[in-house]
């Protein structure tokens, strides 16, 4: 009964609740039943408060599941949850978050008065599909293990995917989740260019600005790489480079001049702390992003300001950056000399030759997900050149699909990714048929920014997976939420006409 009433009108239920002095002492005793028994054994702090955190996160989930559906994203997206649970011994938080949302969400389909009916999408049935052909490598990968490691990994960012798009399916709550990648995108991006500019790569402060010495070119020193929050300072920059186009959003987008100017700040330490990265993929991924988006927007001439300020970055930038930046003409056809000056873009061709050959002798199905690093062992000695028999990665996205999941895996992924690519080119439609110039733009960023994840992954292999699937769910709610948008601006065109 309660439950019900809850699940139909939470505030009320709530707020009448709380008008009972019974409820309010029962609150209070238990509080302190919790304290007195945490505090007497010795309980650490953080598992106190991360208690009553917790209480308050449950009871926020079934008032306002957006909100925690938010939070969950921007924590997801950022890494976060990976730093507390290695460095600060915190359980991973989203797990619990994923599981409290799955709870509230099947509740409010199957137990509300009012159910309320899950979101479909053609992206879910590449979703799945994605799935199925990757379990086919169950029967006959030489590592199964492997294989289902893989499969539970894609399953868990597939449904925190359909959380995203179920409870972030309106405009606030989306918009929402926008400004709060933002913020923790500008955050580690001032924690990274606070370390380089008082030279403190020994600290990591907490974790959230990671760096260790790595190579910057054949003419130059090795010297210290921003990692951030994650141990690659590739995959770091490849994780803020898809915020990019979101802050030039705000910047033209902000309803307020603290939201343009936040804009504007975010999009300055995005490019510093990807420039921090020495990523040459980011790198191009930036110069791809800022001119497609450029292109689209059609800008107008006073946001042209905008490059004294980039121009000032590189002025400032080290010049392990300019050497850095230098190194990209290596990699373009006919220069082969300078392709294997460098040891880094020598073993990325290496690698590629491998999933080559991987692809070539099991055209069908591949050898199985997460299998390629223990095949890349058989095929490197039948390389000329090469010389090691370690375990490597494909170090690209689209050779790695290709050879551990076949022709038929690479068809189905670039399948989703043109799906999900054509449902934001949707949403964007709808929006601006609605007369929503702001949310199609905001549809555009997010599909500038997936680009931009694309380009990068040429360079790099599914480490960080959930990047993408996180994209995927945003996405799908800006399409339910153009959706909806369009039917009620025809309903008031109707209405209006009558």
């Amino acid at each position: 009964m309660y439950l019900e009433r809850l699940l139909k009108n939470p505030m009320d239920v709530t707020a009448g609740l709380w008008r009972h002095v019974w409820f309010q002492v029962g609150v209070v005793v238990a509080v302190s039943i919790a304290a007195g028994m945490l505090v007497s054994r010795d309980v650490p702090l953080w598992l106190f408060f991360g208690g009553i955190a917790g209480i308050v996160v449950v009871a926020i989930a079934f008032i306002k599941p957006e909100y925690v559906a938010a939070a969950l994203l921007v924590i997801h997206w950022g890494n976060i949850h990976d730093v507390l649970i290695k460095y600060h011994g915190i359980p991973s938080v989203v797990k619990l978050m994923v599981a409290l949302l799955t709870v509230v969400l099947l509740a409010r389909r199957f137990l509300s008065e009012r159910p309320r009916g899950l979101v479909s999408d053609p992206v879910i049935w590449w979703m799945l599909a994605y799935l199925v052909v990757g379990a086919t490598g169950l029967w006959f990968a030489r590592d199964t293990d492997a294989v289902l490691s893989r499969l539970v990994d894609t399953a868990k960012d597939g449904v925190i995917a359909g959380l995203i798009f179920n409870l972030l399916s309106t405009r606030a709550a989306f918009e929402r989740a926008v400004w709060g990648l933002l913020i923790v995108g500008a955050v580690l991006s001032a924690l990274t260019v606070y370390q380089e500019m008082t030279k403190t790569y020994d600290n990591n402060y907490w974790g959230f600005a990671q760096a260790a010495v790595r190579q910057i070119s054949t003419t130059m020193d090795d010297r210290a790489r921003a990692f951030g929050t994650v141990n690659d300072p590739n995959y770091f920059g490849q994780l803020l480079l898809v915020l990019v186009p979101l802050a030039v959003w705000a910047i033209l987008n902000g309803r307020t001049w603290r939201g343009k100017s936040f804009g504007m700040a975010a999009l300055l330490l995005l490019l510093a702390a990807i420039g921090l990265t020495f990523s040459r993929g980011a790198y191009l991924g930036a110069v791809v992003v800022l001119v497609v988006y450029a292109m689209y927007l059609r800008l107008d001439a006073r946001y042209l300001l905008i490059l004294p300020l980039i121009g000032a970055l590189l002025y400032v930038a080290p010049p392990e950056f300019r050497a850095r930046f230098g190194t990209l003409d290596e990699v373009l056809p006919g220069n082969n000399a300078g392709a294997y000056a460098d040891s880094s873009i020598q073993g990325r061709s290496v690698k590629a030759e491998v999933a080559i050959a991987i692809v070539a002798d099991n055209p069908i199905f591949g050898v199985g997900r997460g299998n390629y690093r223990l095949h890349y062992r058989d095929y490197i000695n039948e390389i000329e050149g090469a010389g090691s028999n370690t375990e490597r990665d494909a170090h690209n996205l689209y050779l790695e699909v290709a050879a551990e999941q076949g022709i038929v895996g690479l068809v189905v992924f670039v399948g989703l990714l043109a799906t999900v690519w054509g449902r934001l080119r949707a949403a964007e439609l709808l929006f601006v048929a609605a007369g929503e110039r702001r949310m199609a733009d905001l549809s555009v960023a997010v599909k500038v920014g997936l680009l931009g994840y694309l380009v990068t992954s040429l360079f790099l292999h599914g480490a960080y997976g959930y990047m993408l699937w996180l994209q995927v769910g945003m996405a799908v709610a800006l399409v339910v939420i153009a959706q909806r948008e369009a039917a009620a601006h025809a309903d008031h065109a109707v209405k209006a006409s009558r």
